[in-house]
């Protein structure tokens, strides 16, 4: 009879999956995480398995409308943030400090118009107030991502979450269609204008990410 009964008392220890601090089961959770980041507001779901393993994938947006003034035009602009990824945690201490890596797809972009574009013809400044240039910067699709956490628990289920990392968001493309030529502008003053966008940009090849989670488990 022990012996039977020791077999059933293994076979439901395995099927009751990987615990996290001995018999503390608290942690060996499904979870959401609504959050805010450099990404937009944000939600993300996961699973930890064991003391050293998480996974989450999640999904971030944002919008926002503004108009750069520069010395020769005005450039209005629609900044969408769209993204999502999956992350894989380590935890080398099996404690709250984890180590990060995973993967992000980005639709992120900047489109706009060039607008009160200024050029000299003829030895006179003209003034084009009417937008006949648009333009559209793209971020790279696919961004590997790199970072570390530190997870404050408030009780049994409710963890608030920290993270800090980068993206690899490499060199951003331009692409843009323009009407301008048709009043004389040349293409290298279309073009010119519609880099400075790209330009604003440019230099975040390593887009920070800074985070702020609240994590419940369930």
């Amino acid at each position: 009879m022990k012996l039977p009964a020791l077999a059933f008392g293994l076979l439901a220890s395995f099927a009751a999956g990987p615990s996290l601090a001995g018999e503390d089961l608290a942690y060996d959770r499904f979870f959401m995480m609504p959050n805010v980041s450099t990404l937009g507001a944000g939600i993300e779901a996961g699973y930890r398995w064991n003391d050293n393993w998480q996974v989450r994938a999640g999904i971030n947006g944002f919008a926002t409308s503004y108009v750069y003034h520069d010395r020769k035009s005005d450039l209005p602009s629609t900044l969408t943030l769209l993204n999502g990824g999956v992350t894989v945690d380590y935890f080398p201490f099996a404690g709250d400090f984890y180590l990060s890596g995973g993967v992000r797809l980005s639709a992120n972009k900047i489109e706009g118009k060039v607008k009160n574009m200024e050029a000299k013809m003829g030895g006179s400044t003209v003034t084009i107030d009417d937008p006949l240039t648009d333009f559209t910067v793209r971020q790279n699709v696919i961004q590997p991502y790199i970072g570390a956490g530190y997870s404050v628990p408030i009780n049994e289920r409710v963890s608030l979450n920290f993270d800090l990392g980068a993206l690899y968001a490499g060199t951003p493309s331009l692409s843009y269609n323009s009407r301008a030529t048709e009043l004389g502008f040349t293409r290298d003053q279309i073009r010119d204008q519609a880099e400075r966008a790209r330009n604003r940009i440019a230099p975040f090849r390593v887009y920070p990410v800074v985070q702020v989670g609240l994590k419940i488990s369930f």
